[in-house]
């Protein structure tokens, strides 16, 4: 088995953490009125250097004392918090937690087009305050303690490409932590889904983290097998949100519960053993509640609160670094341009729909008759036709590929913003740059391809240009207009359900299917809000100006816009702006912590 061999600076050396928790107490409040104690006035302590292992059945309350003891809950108004929660009998929020301690949640939340080593090498960036070479060797040395190293350069893996194994996951979202060197380490199940020997060799690491380094780990887990229980330092176990034992493992738990009629078979795991005891749907456990628990006040407690008396009360050590705003959104932006070239499905499905579309339109409206070729009031509504459809049509590509850039990727947001890797304002610009980079690009691909094709107005260049300009506007319009969706809503299944619904008012107020001087007054400032009003307008100033004999009667006229050319461009940037500064508010307003 192989051992961690990072080298530690002296500070991260020579500081450790004891987490202490007095009295602790939290309370739900249910939507009929009802309220739930999940956690009962507890105190304990996780001392460094050792393995504290919490166990119990479902709902007796571990992973919510595991959260507490995170800084991840805080008081609501459907929940309350009371009590103490101390780190070398220093009060801490959760902006000091991370500064000296990591979380790994039970669900591997890990991007999935990213390698093994690329995953861990971007929390180095980010975390480690060194020059590159040696961030590189010290990527290196966590991926050989984690044994990762035959699978450092395959993808994580997911839905369109194949990766890495359960275990092989997990090890990584460890190493991600890790690499850091926290002080205390946080584990939400980490054996969960796991094989025994998978199982036994993360516990192993950890424990060797733990003793080797004098570091503080503390886990929840459910059935360990007897070899991991074996490695336990500190064990508590938890009964409807009480402690029934708190204290050293092996012969010391089995003692305590031997001496009021608990033995423990001896070929047995202990480990199923006191799982079976503290079982809540069995009968005969509930009735032995009150024994357990006024055994554990009388014999242990004690013992507990004198070890929280004698805890560590040094200084606390800073885990990592804190990257500049600059340097960690280029390195979101770096990541963000690898996962759109590494689906390659996706990007390959957006250019050749942005062709088919460009022919689509080409062959449907195919020369239209000009100023010059005696054009009917019939050929200029179907002009008018094809603008619209064309400023709408860029507006949705870009808008359904953006919709979903936020809800897909808010798990890795939360657990990397809430652990201070880099704050919402890196996030939200590194992933824009790059989602703007097909904005601009698919646009021009589809009015090359059709422009000609339609035979729209090339009476000089400079028409061409202003219609792609227009058109690549509208585009990344409909990119903010995809963030503020996404961002406003926490499911994703609503945002892309919702979006059509919010989008088709606007297309009615373009100007195209009711003339702009015809609306009601009570309803008329809605066209102002319409992104589609200002392309089509823009679009129609462009085609319609001709240097030649023009149209028999003046299509700008007819249309009744009472906006000229560049304020309509002006209005497309106002709407562009508006939805962008939005998406940001929202990102900010819904993150929350990931429980």
């Amino acid at each position: 088995m192989n051992k961690i061999s990072c080298q530690l600076d002296t500070q991260s050396t020579n500081l450790c953490v004891d987490i202490t928790f007095k009295n602790l107490f939290y309370r739900v409040h249910s939507k009929n009125g009802i309220k739930k104690d999940i956690l009962k006035g507890v105190s304990g302590i996780c001392k460094s250097g050792e393995v504290t292992a919490i166990l119990g059945s479902s709902g007796a309350g571990k992973t919510t004392l595991l959260n507490l003891l995170s800084q991840r809950v805080s008081n609501t108004k459907q929940s309350c918090v009371e009590g103490e929660i101390l780190a070398n009998n220093k009060a801490y929020d959760a902006n000091k937690f991370c500064d000296f301690a990591s979380y790994v949640m039970q669900d591997d939340v890990l991007l999935e087009t990213m390698t093994v080593k690329e995953c861990i090498t971007f929390a180095a960036n980010l975390r480690v305050d060194k020059d590159q070479e040696n961030k590189q060797q010290k990527v290196q040395e966590i991926i050989k303690s984690l044994n990762l190293e035959k699978c450092q350069n395959t993808f994580i893996g997911g839905q369109f490409i194949k990766g890495i194994s359960g275990g092989e996951r997990k090890r990584t979202s460890i190493g991600y932590e890790l690499i850091s060197h926290p002080a205390c380490i946080f584990l939400d199940e980490p054996t969960s889904g796991l094989d025994s020997f998978t199982a036994y060799s993360i516990i192993y690491l950890l424990k060797q983290y733990a003793q080797k380094q004098n570091k503080t780990v503390v886990f929840t887990i459910h059935s360990p097998s007897d070899d991991i229980w074996n490695m336990f330092d500190n064990i508590m176990l938890l009964v409807e949100g009480r402690f029934i034992y708190q204290g050293k493992g092996q012969l010391d738990i089995i003692k305590h519960f031997s001496s009021f009629g608990f033995k423990c078979p001896q070929y047995s795991n202990p480990a199923d053993y006191f799982v079976s005891i503290m079982y809540h749907k069995k009968q005969e456990n509930v009735q032995n509640y009150d024994l357990y628990f006024e055994q554990y006040y009388c014999k242990l407690l004690p013992q507990v609160l004198k070890r929280i008396q004698e805890s560590n009360q040094g200084d606390l050590p800073q885990k990592s670094t804190k990257s500049s705003f600059f340097y960690s959104t280029y390195l979101i932006a770096q990541r963000q341009a690898k996962i759109i070239s590494r689906i390659k499905i996706l990007s390959n499905t957006r250019f050749i729909q942005s062709i088919l579309l460009g022919l689509f339109l080409g062959l449907v409206f195919l020369q239209i008759p000009g100023p010059t070729d005696n054009p009917s009031i019939r050929d200029v509504n179907d002009k008018n036709g094809i603008l619209l459809f064309f400023a709408v049509s860029v507006y949705m590509q870009q808008l359904q590929f953006c919709i979903l850039t936020f809800p897909i990727q808010k798990p890795i947001f939360l657990r990397e913003e809430n652990a201070k890797l880099y704050t919402a304002g890196s996030y939200f610009l590194g992933q824009y740059f790059i989602d703007m980079i097909p904005a601009i690009v698919f646009p021009i691909v589809t009015s090359l391809v059709s422009y000609w094709m339609i035979g729209l107005n090339d009476d000089n260049a400079g028409k061409v240009f202003f219609f792609i300009f227009v058109s690549i506007l509208a585009s990344i319009t409909g990119q903010a207009y995809g963030y503020l969706v996404g961002t406003m809503f926490n499911d994703v299944n609503i945002a892309i359900s919702l979006a059509p619904l919010l989008i088709k008012p606007f297309i009615l107020f373009a100007g195209f299917l009711k003339n702009s001087g015809d609306y009601a007054a009570w309803i008329s400032w809605i066209q102002y809000l319409s992104p589609f009003k200002y392309t089509f307008a823009a679009l129609c100033y462009n085609e319609y100006d001709y240097d030649g004999p023009g149209y028999p009667q003046d299509p700008i006229h007819q249309l009744n816009f009472d906006i000229s050319k560049w304020q309509a461009v002006g209005g497309l940037i106002g709407c562009f702006s508006i939805c962008t500064v939005l998406s940001y508010i929202f990102l900010v307003v819904n993150k929350k912590r990931v429980q």
